[in-house]
């Protein structure tokens, strides 16, 4: 167990609670050796090996944590030796980091940005693994509007889900990269993801930014895409599969059991479009197959090889907390992300496996 948290640590960790608000993945079980037939006679049946509990969290049903849900549904936990009796649900990167620091969670799987706050923070935790790089986002706008083009977004209201919110950072950050500043957008409070396309059809806003499934929906409802965000070439983090530190160093099998199962879950996903489906369709509460393609395709679109993080996307995250915790963007990226795991899985062949065993798909 990790020891109490000292409270000028956990004073730095409150002080950035905004901060976090604005940046708001299997060796195969092992053969049993067969009993010889004359011990059969008397020999009792050999007990099933037992498998370790183990609770992790997860930050959103965005697609990017979709291997974790593979690896729930279809049993790959098992093959390392654990058992996942819940998969839990806590919305938000601060209530999450907050949950494993408490050791209420073995893991968390959360977008990157609120780890690397955390972490600046205070919070004792890396970063093991990421499967996703750049946005997995598009906007959309109404025809007749003239907004045709990133710039035509200058002096109009994109709608979100709260100002701080992940929402609002990505349309920040898609905005620079076409040369706009902050202030030349207004940002709107509409809700989540299926309370923007009502926002865009009543006025109360000019452009929303949609996840995947819900962007299939305003393209068959007639509405303009102004960007996807998947096709752009964006150097940003976007998830991590965190633990605390001491139990990383303390618990190593535990470590690399956990990493195996959701980067296996995440190869499994990415190389088998009908399962992924059935399993995106369970989390995210979605029946229409075209929906479930869109947000397969663009978790296809965003992929890390060999979930190691992207260095080039965590500098570009560090750099935009650095904009409010500064001293952030000059650290190493060993302070938020460790590869020992990854390291260790890359000699041993565990990647030339999977991608022998889950040959990657090609997209339109």
């Amino acid at each position: 167990m990790h020891p109490p948290r000292g409270p000028r640590s956990w004073a730095r960790l409150g002080s950035i609670s905004a901060v976090l608000m604005l940046v708001a993945c299997s060796a195969s079980p092992a053969t049993p050796t067969p009993t010889p037939v004359a011990a059969a006679v008397t020999a009792a049946p050999a007990a099933p090996p037992s498998l370790r509990p183990v609770k992790i969290g997860y930050a959103s049903s965005a697609t990017v944590f979709a291997g974790l849900w593979v690896a729930k549904e279809l049993g790959v936990f098992e093959q390392y030796g654990l058992r996942p009796d819940d998969l839990v649900l806590v919305s938000g990167g601060p209530v999450l980091v907050q949950s494993l620091v408490a050791r209420e969670l073995d893991a968390a799987y959360l977008a990157f940005s609120p780890a690397v706050a955390a972490v600046m923070g205070g919070a004792p935790l890396k970063v093991l693994a990421g499967v996703g790089r750049g946005f997995s986002f598009q906007l959309f706008t109404k025809q007749g509007l003239g907004i045709d083009r990133p710039e035509d977004a200058k002096g109009k209201r994109v709608g979100i889900s709260r100002l701080g919110s992940e929402s609002h950072t990505v349309v920040r950050f898609w905005a620079r990269a076409h040369g706009l500043q902050d202030n030349d957008i207004t940002y709107v409070a509409v809700g989540d993801a299926g309370q923007r396309i009502p926002a865009l059809e009543s006025g109360a806003a000019d452009i929303a930014l949609l996840d995947p499934p819900f962007a299939v929906k305003a393209e068959k409802l007639g509405y303009l895409r102004l960007a996807d965000l998947t096709r752009e070439p964006f150097a940003w983090q976007q998830d991590g599969v965190a633990m605390l530190e001491q139990r990383v160093r303390e618990e190593p099998e535990l470590s690399q059991a956990l990493v195996q199962a959701v980067v296996e879950g995440a190869y499994l996903l990415r190389a088998d479009p009908a399962r992924a489906s059935q399993v995106l369709r369970k989390y995210m509460d979605e029946e229409d197959p075209e929906a479930l393609q869109g947000a397969y395709e663009a978790y296809v679109r965003t992929w890390i090889d060999h979930a190691r993080p992207d260095p080039a996307g965590v500098a570009a995250v560090q750099a935009f907390i650095d904009e409010s915790v500064p001293g952030t963007a000059q650290q190493p990226e060993i302070r938020f992300v460790d590869t020992s795991v990854l390291d260790k899985l890359e000699r041993e062949g565990f990647y030339s496996r999977l991608e022998r065993q889950y040959p990657a798909p090609r997209l339109r």
